[in-house]
């Protein structure tokens, strides 16, 4: 962290709120997992349902959050929805059915939607522009970090309590992050800008046309094209064996609730190692990599899969193994992705690509939340990561064994004399 940031008594404010908020969401979705895989002992189509909740809000009212984030006082949003959530974890516990579950996690995800963009439009107001990396990275380490300690402390509470302590502890951490909060200073002024008529008409349809405007230049880059497919992929088959670990978990002779916690520990930990391995490196495939990882990717969620009858000591040993090895892979996916649209997208192409990816992956999350239930419900769990992981291994194969033609195809296009621009002037 750069020091100039802990002079900024609301930066402090602000990333301690995330740091006590961000340890309590883990512990959360591990409670979840926990509640509605073991204590209700749901089916995988049930399962699934309770992962689609998380995700559903997001996509229905990701834009409302945003402009209520531009328009109202973004501090007042912040605690709002901390101290609501508060509320909706205890109503979790308290819960008799399981439908009754599924509504409280929809709501929780609406007020988490609400409260992103207010954060980082907040993280924007507070911090000067030379210090946003800086702040940035601060917040993406502290996220992992969390990812890594969170599971570890919420699988050992559920096995010597139980789930409802999970639920109870994140109540409590989102009224310590409001109270933090509280620090923050008020939003001064707000956006006034008035929409002009043809940013009203295409703000109405700017889910079609968001994506029809970067699809046109993804055309233009055959290598991005092709990784955002495979990065789309990738994340349709994470959410197809996220979503239905608990089902493979219950099959685990002698289980804990401590070795999930671990695995998905694991996992936060190989995204940070594969954060500071690719910090030092130079990629100079970004499309062979991002094949490479997809391959290994397949291959662990294969071999944990392989490995679910072994001996509960060798599993407690190699599943948290297996999740660094899965996290290394997704991180080794998921940073070089995000540097190549970085670096093959001109600027005035970036919200719209941004905009199209962000469609297309949240599309992947809530297709392969889906697959992964009705696989599991019908075919079983097994043959589901079977599936899975095997589709990753053969287009990770196909797309490595190509990509010396696609980096040609990719400069042959980017060399073109004004290509880009005269696209850019065509459809901007």
């Amino acid at each position: 962290m750069n020091p100039q940031l802990l002079k900024s008594k609301s930066y402090k404010a602000l990333i301690s709120a995330q740091t006590v908020s961000n340890l309590g969401d883990w512990l959360y979705i591990l409670g979840l997992m926990a509640l509605v895989g073991i204590k209700w002992h749901g089916s995988p189509l049930e399962v699934s349902l309770a992962m689609l909740m998380m995700s559903l809000p997001s996509i229905l009212f990701g834009s409302l959050a945003g402009t209520l984030a531009d328009r109202m006082d973004r501090k007042f949003l912040m605690v709002l929805s901390d101290l609501t959530r508060a509320a909706i974890m205890v109503g979790i516990v308290v819960a008799s059915q399981l439908f009754e579950v599924y509504l409280l996690v929809a709501l929780l995800s609406l007020f988490s939607t609400l409260f992103e963009p207010a954060k980082q439009g907040k993280l924007k107001e507070i911090v000067a522009e030379e210090l946003l990396q800086s702040a940035v990275s601060t917040s993406q380490l502290i996220n992992n970090g969390a990812k890594i300690v969170g599971p570890i402390i919420g699988g050992a509470l559920i096995a010597i309590t139980s789930v409802t302590w999970a639920f109870y502890i994140d109540a409590c951490s989102f009224l310590v992050s409001a109270l933090c909060l509280t620090f923050l200073p008020k939003t001064e002024r707000f956006s006034q800008t008035k929409e002009t008529p043809n940013e009203t008409k295409t703000s109405k349809s700017s889910f079609v046309h968001q994506l029809a405007e970067g699809f046109r230049f993804l055309k233009t880059t055959p290598t991005l094209l092709v990784g955002v497919v495979m990065f789309s992929l990738v994340m349709f088959v994470l959410q197809i064996s996220d979503s239905q670990f608990i089902v493979l978990f219950r099959e685990i002779h002698g289980s804990s609730i401590n070795i999930l916690g671990w695995l998905m520990a694991g996992s936060g930990l190989g995204v940070v190692l594969a954060s500071i391995y690719l910090n030092k490196k130079e990629i100079t495939s970004f499309i062979g990599l991002l094949a490479i990882s997809s391959v290994v990717l397949g291959l662990g969620y294969m071999g944990i899969t392989a490995g679910i009858h072994m001996p509960i000591t060798m599993i407690e040993i190699l599943y948290p193994i297996g999740g660094v090895v899965v996290g290394f892979c997704f991180g080794l996916s998921l940073i070089p992705f995000e540097v190549m649209v970085q670096k093959q997208t001109p600027e005035q192409f970036t919200g719209r690509v941004f905009g199209t990816i962000g469609s297309l992956t949240t599309l992947s999350v809530i297709l392969g939340t889906s697959t992964g239930g009705v696989l599991s419900q019908f075919f079983g769990v097994h043959l589901t990561y079977y599936l899975a992981g095997g589709l990753l291994v053969l287009v990770g194969l196909v797309v490595y064994s190509k990509r010396k033609s696609l980096e040609r195809g990719n400069r042959n296009a980017q060399g073109e004399p004004g290509t880009l621009q005269e696209t850019a002037g065509r459809n901007s």
